[in-house]
């Protein structure tokens, strides 16, 4: 079969032949479909991740961690759990049957495998972290990238009361109205005139805040939130 495979950590993958996969017991040979190419797979095979080498236990390896495949039977799955050296960007993997997720009818492969990096990325913060409940108040800082978007109507299908999103894109600031958000925050104004924006806002309160964009701007926004006449002590 084709694969990408990596022969040593920096190194370029090859789109080159290698041993197709046998299944042990309790294992299963994937049909790949569709992968999704995150940062994550280009730090892993630079060696620059803390895990690269864990999950690239040994050279020669395919690359890759999860995807969207057919199983034996013609049922497309989400599928994770590979283990080196049968990675994800191949024409076949192998995993453990239990890291095998079906994929709703009437979702294609492409979409099912770009949709968990960047949806779960909202999801899980929202949902399982902050407990998002219906009716409260929600900023999210970043909301014109992937994530972002996601986020919004995220928050908006779980009940939230009212969405506040910021982010520097025109354009991309009305798509996410059209997604949910109440207010929309340029960040393309001038320090003093986003700070005055932040405060004006968290008048209002904020339930919670999914910040995607971290550095100044929210520094800017922490600045907001804090008040003046609260101080802190230095050694």
């Amino acid at each position: 079969m084709k694969a990408a495979v990596l022969h040593q950590f920096g190194d370029i993958p090859r789109y080159e032949d290698f041993p197709d996969p046998i299944p042990n017991e309790n294992e299963v040979v994937i049909e790949v479909k569709a992968v999704a190419f995150e940062n994550v797979d280009k730090a892993m095979a630079a060696g620059t991740h803390f895990a690269s080498r864990q999950f690239l236990s040994m050279l020669p390896a395919i690359v890759g961690f999860d995807g969207i495949g057919a199983l034996p039977d013609g049922r497309l799955v989400g599928f994770g759990g590979v283990k080196a050296p049968y990675g994800a960007m191949a024409e076949r993997t192998v995993v453990p049957k239990e890291y095998t997720v079906p994929v709703p009818e009437g979702v294609d492969a492409i979409t099912a495998a770009a949709m968990p990096a960047s949806a779960l990325t909202s999801f899980f913060p929202l949902k399982c972290g902050a407990k998002l409940q219906p009716g409260e108040t929600v900023l999210i800082n970043g909301a014109t990238g992937v994530a972002g978007k996601l986020a919004v109507q995220i928050a908006k299908l779980l009940g939230a009361g009212r969405i506040v999103a910021t982010g520097r894109n025109e354009a991309s600031l009305k798509q996410v109205e059209s997604f949910g958000a109440d207010i929309v925050i340029d960040l393309k104004q001038s320090d003093k005139q986003l700070v005055e924006v932040f405060k004006k806002e968290s008048e209002k309160g904020f339930d919670v805040i999914l910040d995607f964009l971290w550095g100044h701007v929210t520094e800017l926004l922490i600045q907001s939130l804090v008040p003046q006449e609260l101080s802190f002590a230095k050694r």
